[in-house]
């Protein structure tokens, strides 16, 4: 069983090393093809050996730098290309043997001392990544420095309630203490102390400056003018926010400033009959905070697809029984999946070759070997482009949130993959009370303002693998996969209580609204339709018992 405790490069060391005590049996293994070669008395029976001996060199040109020999990779390129001429020309006789077994002394000298000058992948803490509990949270901390304690007291309990951990600052003198104590996540600061609004600003820009704030930071102030937005820029501020700040406007600065694109790892699915060579492109991957799986065996792809939900598959071209252009045109023939992107992943430097794979359903071609840093940005910016086509796809525009088309789908694929893994689900169906009171009273930009809000809520609140959708209008559907009714009434509880105590400010007055939910769970319910039907009762059942509550269908 594999040692989870182990940093990435501790697990890529320890497949180094495996695949270096492999490396002499592989070339046994070669040596005694190339024995049988030149024992064969008939073209045909060459003409197989010769096919079976390049399918394992091919092997070993893809795999040997990978690992850190480089010099393997070099000479069974050499050797592969005598085996591509012959297979060409279609010709069969001793000379080939000859040549290939005149190779071997140096594929078995090359494996004896690998590269140390291996490039390392690089770490990344989320490097291997688990769905994580349903009570799991990130907790972001913030600084709040304001003077001000009433409005430093509002903008602290109104954080919390997205799921920030504030801390509160009165005096600029404090905010090296708070910021050693606390490394924050970002900082929300105010420009006038003591009447002076020149000396917040230049501590903030020293400390940014000398690397003692490494942070994004927003100032909000009653000040307004160029002069006072040029020293906010100047010393490093993202954001300039004039008060008094609506906490919606707030919280989505923050998400905006703090935002390094999707905070959700990219979702890789490797396919390649080497085990050796599928685990340490995964390591290489996880290192860079994506989340991978490893498919040895092509004639399962339809189940990995449809249980892993990839959005990028590496793909290796040779491959037995099923070969790598066979199988992204098996995906290709899917509406499901056909946008997803394929890069193939081989030892393959023949440039028609490579072309000829990639018509059949490829959107890129990567060489083995390939350096880490090549392969994670390769994979970076293909699966990138793939998630913001398919968000414009999915995403309702004003949330974020997955649209109700998607919603529905998602719900059906979540329960088929419940009933495969033998997993509960827990559904919500949730409701802003009284939403139309608020449209009729303060107008639809403060409506949407509000819906928005529950929409960021429930992203900071749930787990990044569960589902949210905006069904229409105020409506809401959530599913939690495999959490019980019992977990996600707590969670939900927390939402509730949370978005009531949001204070929605207007130029007529301040405001707050509250929301009702109904949850079901499969297997109770075991079908999209029963499911949704038990979670709109309940949702009903909340409203017509006093709204502001969460209900639970039994």
């Amino acid at each position: 069983m594999a040692n989870n405790n182990l940093t990435v490069e501790e697990k890529m060391a320890a497949l180094r090393s495996a695949y270096a005590q492999q490396l002499e049996g592989k070339i046994a293994e070669i040596s005694d093809h190339v024995a049988a070669m030149l024992g064969a008395s008939d073209e045909k029976a060459i003409a197989e050996t010769v096919l079976a001996v390049r399918a394992l060199i091919h092997k070993l040109a893809g795999s040997g730098a990978t690992f850190g020999f480089k010099d393997v990779s070099m000479v069974a390129r050499e050797m592969e290309d005598a085996c591509n001429k012959s297979i060409e020309e279609n010709k069969y006789n001793s000379e080939i043997g000859v040549y290939l077994n005149s190779r071997l002394d140096d594929l078995r000298k090359s494996s004896v001392h690998p590269d140390i000058r291996m490039e390392k992948p690089r770490s990344h803490e989320n490097g291997d990544i688990e769905q994580g509990s349903i009570e799991d949270r990130t907790i972001r901390k913030v600084i709040v420095l304001e003077g001000d304690k009433k409005i430093q007291s509002q903008i602290v309990n109104e954080l919390e309630h997205f799921g920030f951990l504030a801390v509160g600052v009165s005096h600029p003198n404090d905010l090296a203490e708070a910021i050693n104590k606390s490394k924050p996540f970002a900082l929300i600061s105010d420009i006038v102390f003591d009447g002076d609004s020149e000396s917040a600003l230049k501590l903030i820009s020293d400390m940014h400056g000398a690397g003692n704030l490494d942070c994004p930071i927003i100032i909000h102030s009653e000040i307004d003018d160029m002069h006072h937005r040029l020293g906010a820029v100047r010393a490093g501020a993202k954001n300039y926010l004039i008060k008094p700040v609506d906490m919606a406007d707030m919280v989505n600065v923050l998400d905006l400033v703090t935002s390094d694109g999707d905070s959700d790892p990219f979702r890789v699915l490797v396919i390649d009959d080497d085990e050796s060579l599928s685990h340490h492109t995964e390591l290489v991957l996880q290192g860079a905070g994506m989340t991978t799986r490893a498919l040895n065996d092509p004639m399962e792809v339809i189940d990995a697809l449809n249980d892993f939900a990839p959005e990028l598959i590496l793909l290796d071209l040779y491959m037995p029984d099923c070969e790598g252009h066979e199988v992204a045109a098996i995906i290709r023939q899917q509406e499901a999946f056909d946008a997803i992107p394929i890069v193939f992943l081989s030892g393959e430097l023949d440039v028609e070759k490579q072309l000829s794979a990639m018509e059949l359903g490829g959107d890129d071609f990567l060489t083995k070997p390939i350096k880490p840093k090549h392969l994670i940005t390769a994979v970076r910016i293909r699966a990138s482009r793939f998630r913001e086509l398919r968000s414009l796809m999915v995403k309702d525009s004003m949330t974020g949130l997955y649209n109700h088309t998607t919603t529905k789908q998602m719900i059906e694929n979540e329960i088929e993959r419940a009933k495969r893994l033998n997993h509960s689900i827990a559904m919500a169906a949730l409701d802003i009370d009284h939403f139309k009171n608020v449209n009729d009273t303060y107008g639809h930009a403060v409506g949407d303002k509000v819906i928005k809000s529950l929409a960021r809520l429930m992203r900071q609140r749930l787990r990044g693998a569960d589902i949210i959708g905006r069904m229409g209008g105020e409506e809401f559907a959530a599913i939690l996969s495999g959490a019980t009714i019992e977990e996600a009434e707590n969670v939900f509880n927390q939402i509730r209580q949370a978005f009531s105590e949001i204070v929605f400010h207007t130029d007529t007055k301040d405001f707050s609204v509250t929301l009702s939910c109904g949850i079901a769970e499969f297997p109770a319910f075991d079908s999209i339709s029963s499911l949704s039907d038990a979670a709109d009762k309940a949702l009903y059942e909340a409203k017509h018992g006093g709204r502001n509550r969460v209900i639970l269908a039994r």
